[in-house]
């Protein structure tokens, strides 16, 4: 289901274009992540590792969406949007993104980046990562979110309990 067909959650670009693409300080680019829901995880996707997740890997990724590697996030959370910023640029590779049997490319410099509709597009990544390092924030939309509002406090997940002292 895409974000689109919830109109009270901010949708990410438009209907025929469900990214837009980023270009501001890294400060900016997460005050904007806000606006689309809660951060559930915020993470560097760079060249770690020489085995085990492929973020942290000099790989090519195949189209995807976030969560479909990491099922426990998945099974806890919703990823609606995906924001993804360059902290610091460096070799050879492109982000794609497919929407509509359409594959997009973008190689993005330090300072810009993407934010996607995790719903309804997959992304890729081509090339050799080197030296490049992204900061990759995953956010849930408020109308999907697993957390419940206290009118009192912010006691957290649904299943702990209000501790607010005006609870009776």
């Amino acid at each position: 289901m895409s974000l689109f067909n919830n109109r009270s959650i901010p949708k990410v670009g438009t209907a025929k274009q469900p990214w837009i693409v980023y270009s501001g300080t890294a400060d900016d680019f997460l005050l904007k992540m806000l606006e689309y829901g809660k951060p559930i995880e915020t993470s560097l996707v760079g060249v770690f590792d020489d085995r085990g997740r492929g973020s942290r890997r000099d790989v090519p990724l195949p189209f995807h969406r976030d969560g479909d590697y990491s099922k426990d996030m998945a099974a806890k959370h919703n990823i609606d949007v995906v924001g993804l910023y360059c902290i610091r640029d460096g070799g050879n590779v492109e982000t794609l993104i497919k929407y509509d049997d359409n594959v997009h490319r973008f190689q993005f410099c330090q300072g810009q980046g993407i934010i996607f509709d995790n719903q309804a597009v997959l992304h890729a990544r081509e090339g050799t990562v080197a030296d490049r390092l992204l900061l990759r924030v995953w956010i849930e939309s408020p109308d999907r979110s697993k957390w419940y509002n206290c009118a009192h406090c912010d006691a957290g997940y649904p299943d702990q309990e209000c501790t607010c002292v005006t609870k009776g």
